[in-house]
């Protein structure tokens, strides 16, 4: 059976104001008084008019430009009759008949290896306000119109996906672009990126689609993708058995593995569509469009296309995209022209670890990045060994100490050890600990490495690890 798999994403926009008026748009709403972030535009007071926000419209064109949209100019806003009173107006501010931003494509790689890429087509990325929430306690309803208009965009693809693995790497690509621009925090489990997934199955590819089921009230990767395939493996059973059912929509109990109907198309619900009678048109400036056209962003997809190019493998990039912070830090490195392998090798091991086993950020390390240029040059120079470069950068994460104050203590700028002292320094070592040459000679030659450790701290680091271990295997046979 093949899989068609096509989404309706929503993101909540990153801004200093709701969609329509003046009040604060809040991202944490689970530490927000109820209803404390109100006004009468929110509240739909006689009279009180909405204004779009020229800072989410901002947004929503970044967006627009990140994914290589068409635009329409003017576009509209439609009214959404809705049916529940989380929406104190009774309907929502949407754009379904000509929206803002349409028809776009966007590319992403769809496995870990960065080696397959795929195109995504999309239907349109229009503007609309949120909603408000219900409470449910006991026998009553409660409503917190905070989350009332504040804005999202909603996403509507083409069926192009074939898997649910194909999904979750466009919506990590998504996420990726949103954070990487300040569009959007796009943070899952605060339902500021969500999904529905529409799916269908038939035979085979010239089969006409399917009967199309959707399936809601998702909040993470792992999530959609066990949902995807429980509803592929139903729907697959029900065409084995020659069974028919509707067009439907479906919640997802994620605890039970299952999903479960919430409506059929029977039970559809009427929208009633029509031109919002309280906003103009949307008429773009030349301005605005000619300051969009100069904005540059950062895809994601392009800047794994350029990591490749650097020959780096997988896990020098899923560490420095993985985090919007280590891309910049890397990226501003990077145009000081140090060599980016060079560059990523520091960050992705030592620096990285650290940050996370300190619980901080790359912004929070105890030197500054004056400190790390410093330290890059010192590597460029060759004038260091691998070893001491080590030591260098873990106790400039310690204490903060500058690369050529550390060389000094720890005597890294002292002249070279020859082979005739290295050998001498060896021996001196084997001589020190007889208990552990004897372990080396019951075949437990991972003593090896103990030696070799004692004989780097004896030459300050300045000794070649390959080097120590070829004349400990000679003297010991």
């Amino acid at each position: 059976m093949l899989l068609t798999i096509w989404l309706e994403i929503h993101i909540k926009l990153k801004s200093i104001n709701k969609m329509f008026c003046q009040c604060k748009n809040e991202q944490n709403f689970d530490t927000l008084q109820a209803n404390s972030n109100i006004c009468q535009v929110c509240t739909a007071q006689p009279w009180a008019l909405p204004t779009l926000s020229e800072e989410v419209l901002w947004k929503a064109l970044l967006l627009w430009k990140a994914l290589n949209c068409d635009i329409n100019n003017p576009s509209q806003f439609d009214r959404k009759s809705y049916f529940y009173p989380d929406l104190p107006m009774w309907y929502q501010i949407t754009q379904l008949y000509k929206p803002t931003n349409v028809k776009w494509h966007v590319p992403f790689f769809v496995d870990s290896e960065y080696s397959t890429e795929r195109t995504i087509h999309i239907q349109d990325a229009h503007m609309e306000s949120d909603t408000g929430k219900m409470i449910h306690q006991w026998w009553e309803a409660l409503l917190d119109f905070n989350r009332a208009w504040t804005p999202l965009v909603e996403i509507v693809t083409l069926p192009d996906f074939t898997s649910s693995d194909e999904v979750v790497e466009f919506l990590k690509e998504l996420q990726r672009i949103v954070r990487y621009n300040d569009i959007a925090d796009a943070d899952l489990e605060k339902w500021q990126m969500r999904c529905d997934v529409n799916i269908s199955v038939r035979e085979k590819e010239s089969n006409p689609y399917g009967t199309r089921v959707e399936v809601k009230n998702m909040n993470s990767f792992a999530a959609i993708k066990r949902a995807i395939q429980y509803e592929y493996d139903r729907q697959s059973d029900l065409f084995n058995k020659w069974e028919k059912f509707d067009q439907q929509t479906r919640g997802r109990d994620d605890s039970k593995w299952e999903s479960y109907l919430m409506r059929s198309k029977e039970d559809a619900l009427d929208y009633r569509y029509f031109p919002e009678p309280d906003m103009p048109p949307l008429v773009l400036s030349n301005e605005i469009l000619e300051q969009l056209n100069n904005e540059i962003l950062e895809i994601p997809y392009q800047i794994i296309k350029n990591f490749k190019e650097f020959w780096f493998h997988k896990e020098y990039i899923n560490a420095i995209i993985a985090d919007k912070e280590i891309l910049d830090y890397f990226l501003f490195f990077e145009e000081q022209w140090f060599d980016p392998k060079t560059i990523a090798k520091r960050i992705v091991w030592p620096i990285s670890a650290w940050t996370k086993e300190n619980y901080k950020s790359i912004n929070e390390l105890n030197f500054s990045k004056e400190q790390f240029q410093k330290f890059l040059e010192i590597v460029k120079d060759w004038k260091i060994l691998e070893n001491q470069l080590k030591v260098i950068i873990d106790e400039m994460l310690k204490s903060g100490k500058n690369a050529e104050e550390i060389i000094k203590e720890k005597w890294f700028d002292a002249p070279a050890i020859d082979q005739w002292e290295l050998e001498n320094i060896v021996k001196l070592v084997l001589e020190e600990n007889p208990e552990t040459v004897q372990q080396y000679k019951w075949w437990k030659t991972t003593t090896l490495w103990f030696f070799v450790w004692q004989v780097m701290k004896r030459t300050w680091w300045k000794s070649n690890p390959k080097t120590i271990w070829e004349i400990i295997t000679k003297i010991l046979g």
